[in-house]
């Protein structure tokens, strides 16, 4: 089970790191994408034909972070949204179910 209010400061640092080396346009994209995961994951129905953009945006603006950052930073921030990369997991792990 995930904790809301930890999930929020998660997100809230995600974005605070993606504004910072990406830029806020950026940090506001990748807020809207979890957002919209954790529509699809409330309603099922829309698993299969919007989780994977969304999945696929946050993996990507992970993966422009971490070509930003040193290693050793990009692993703290890892470890500091833990929730989330969690939550994107379970996503992933529920799409084939329900299709």
């Amino acid at each position: 089970m995930i904790n809301l209010e930890v999930f929020r400061l998660e997100l809230n640092y995600l974005k605070q790191v993606v504004g910072k080396e990406l830029g806020n346009k950026d940090a506001r994209k990748l807020s809207e994408a979890i957002t919209a995961l954790v529509t699809c994951f409330l309603n099922p129905a829309t698993y299969y034909s919007l989780s994977f953009p969304y999945i696929e945006a946050v993996e990507q603006y992970l993966s422009q972070i971490q070509q930003k950052i040193e290693l050793h930073e990009y692993k703290l921030l890892l470890n500091n949204i833990s929730t989330i990369i969690t939550f994107i997991e379970k996503v992933k792990t529920e799409v084939p179910k329900c299709c």
